[in-house]
């Protein structure tokens, strides 16, 4: 049986849903399924991190772990002030954080796991694609009974290339795309080619980037996926129950 009753909280992003909540570049979700509580990454302040978390309603000792898809400060910054109030976490990173950043967490939390190369399964249907690129950037993946979902920081070795290992990996459609997709520096051409090969030749059925995509790739995913577009950044909460997927800005 995998996962279904997924709720997915942007508790951090640049882009926002509306003007009432604060918003700084970076990025951080909140994911609940029915065992765990998994916060991917961290955004760049922690101030604001809890304060989001907290509007939301959302208490910070239920969280138990912590994905962290990257070295770069927009994605780590909030790390200390989640161990100050909650250091039962078990942490899941990679070695493009620095030694002595990976030795003192160890101290702080319950357990530190550094991910290799190779895609890792860390939680029941839960997996890490594994440490990707010159970034060694990992993303999360959730397997549910409608395909995987694919939460991304910054897609650093290419949002396409992380979606081909998730399918390859485990041998399903990608159910949804979640995250920041690296896309702002690209050309219109490169961005039609992702998005070609993400909808098409791996045959994603749901989109949601935000962060470091890119206001003109966004555009495009939009008038692409159409329906199948969901408008992303931070304030939005995203829940699958049975065959039915809401979103809505909180």
């Amino acid at each position: 049986m995998k996962i279904d009753n997924i709720k997915l909280d942007i508790i951090f992003d640049n882009k926002h849903c509306n003007n009432t909540k604060e918003s700084l570049w970076g990025f951080s979700c909140l994911i609940q399924t029915p065992n765990n509580t998994i916060l991917f990454d961290t955004g760049s302040n922690g101030r604001v991190l809890l304060k989001n978390i907290k509007s939301r309603g959302l208490d910070i000792n239920n969280i138990d772990t912590v994905f962290i898809s990257h070295s770069h400060w927009d994605h780590i910054g909030g790390i200390d002030s989640i161990l100050e109030i909650n250091s039962n976490i078990d942490i899941f990173l990679t070695s493009s954080l620095s030694k002595n950043l990976i030795r003192d967490l160890k101290t702080l939390s319950k357990k530190v796991e550094v991910i290799e190369e190779n895609p890792i399964e860390i939680l029941p249907n839960i997996y890490s694609t594994g440490a990707m690129g010159n970034e060694k950037e990992q993303a999360l993946i959730i397997d549910t009974d409608r395909g995987l979902i694919i939460v991304a920081g910054c897609s650093h070795s290419g949002i396409a290339n992380i979606a081909l290992r998730a399918k390859e990996f485990l041998g399903k459609k990608i159910f949804l795309l979640l995250g920041g997709f690296h896309l702002y520096k690209k050309s219109e051409k490169e961005i039609w080619e992702v998005i070609d090969t993400i909808k098409n030749k791996i045959d994603t059925q749901f989109i949601a980037p935000s962060h470091c995509t890119g206001n003109r790739a966004i555009e495009l995913f939009q008038s692409r996926f159409k329906q199948n577009y969901i408008s992303s950044g931070m304030g939005i909460h995203i829940n699958f129950q049975q065959n039915h997927i809401n979103n809505y800005c909180f």
